[in-house]
């Protein structure tokens, strides 16, 4: 596990960059819109809170940020969303898809209904708008010569704990989504694809557990600190790139906890044929090798 420490510098090179980011009226998603544009880039960004969304794109100014009301469970907001961006700025760099919500009720419980189906209301937000937002992104990023996408998983992504059924069955499938993703999309389209795993922040999606954590003397974060971890993996291959993780910056993962952040998808690679098996390993490197870039799965279709 290599600590990643934030790089003035590449953070510089946000200025003039391109954003779009979903769910950016509150917590995190509002913390990144205000680093971003405090560190030069324009930033175009939706929310289903209006009041809260035209809030902040008036506070910063037009010529910073634009704020559009969006569902984005709903695929065409979201490709109007990307569009408006090329409108207005001409191009896309940076795509970061943080929109998510926490569990809703207790699809396990022992008073539901089993005769109703539970609102999978989690994994569309969590999960199915996500990979919208990242198939969007890489579609409109490659029209300008690449970029980077971010993804927001969760400490929920790679751990697992009662009570958060669907939320963390959705993180695992944006862990996921990055894996799939990232032997392809820098390598054929010039864009790093990298995720973001934070443990609990201080936001209103944890006001259940908050006082639990706090008891327990667990490091929390503040939600500008997810916004630095998410500006972080945004400009890694800006440069040098880091200290401690291996380069170039994509298929990442950054746990970020107590303010600090680690990645840690390195070490799960390079430790596979411990965990998985020597010859498994390999065999399953032989697969990936000759599956290539996915292509086979349209041909059978």
């Amino acid at each position: 596990m290599a600590e990643i420490i934030p790089s003035p510098s590449l953070l510089a090179t946000l200025n003039g960059k391109v954003a779009v980011l979903t769910g950016g009226a509150n917590g995190i998603g509002a913390a990144t819109v205000r680093l971003l544009t405090s560190l030069g880039a324009k930033v175009i960004f939706c929310d289903l809170d209006a009041t809260h969304g035209e809030a902040l794109a008036s506070e910063l100014g037009p010529e910073k940020a634009i704020f559009v009301k969006a569902d984005v469970t709903d695929y065409g907001e979201q490709y109007a969303l990307f569009r408006t961006a090329l409108a207005a700025w001409g191009k896309v760099d940076v795509v970061i898809a943080n929109a998510g919500i926490i569990e809703q009720g207790n699809i396990f419980g022992l008073t539901e209904d089993l005769s109703q189906p539970p609102s999978m209301a989690v994994l569309d937000v969590n999960l199915k708008a996500v990979i919208y937002t990242a198939r969007l992104g890489v579609g409109f990023m490659r029209q300008t010569g690449g970029g980077t996408l971010v993804l927001l998983s969760s400490m929920g992504g790679f751990r697992g704990n009662p009570g958060v059924w669907v939320y963390v069955a959705s993180k695992h499938g944006v862990y996921g989504l990055m894996r799939c993703l990232r032997s392809v999309a820098a390598p054929q389209w010039g864009i790093s694809v990298n995720v973001i795993c934070p443990s609990m922040t201080k936001t209103g999606m944890v006001d259940a557990i908050e006082d639990i954590w706090n008891k327990a003397a667990l490091p929390a974060n503040d939600a500008s600190d997810v916004a630095m971890g998410i500006a972080t993996a945004a400009t890694a291959n800006n440069g040098d790139g880091r200290p401690g993780a291996a380069k170039p910056f994509n298929g990442k993962a950054l746990f970020i906890s107590g303010s600090r952040f680690y990645e840690i998808e390195d070490n799960i690679d390079r430790l596979e044929p411990e965990w998985l098996g020597e010859q498994n390993s390999q065999d399953l490197f032989k697969l990936k090798e000759a599956l290539g870039s996915g292509e086979i799965w349209d041909s059978k279709q």
